[in-house]
């Protein structure tokens, strides 16, 4: 399993906390399993997953740069 994959979904996940409850359900794990995750408890999470969350979550959102927000 790619590392970037993994870490990418983590910090995916933190940036979109307060959603977990809604991306727990549709990528079929439980909330506390995303908490586990996202804080390193589950070092081997699996790719199909990983897979799940990814469509879970959808397109990839950037937070918006200093820039971008001083415009």
């Amino acid at each position: 399993m790619s590392k970037n994959f993994d870490t990418s979904i983590k910090a995916q996940l933190v940036l979109r906390r307060g959603e977990w409850l809604e991306i727990a359900t549709k990528a079929g794990v439980s909330h506390s399993w995303i908490s586990k995750f996202v804080n390193g408890h589950i070092p081997n999470p699996g790719y199909a997953t990983l897979l799940k969350l990814s469509e879970a979550l959808g397109p990839q959102r950037r937070a918006p740069s200093k820039q971008a927000a001083a415009v």
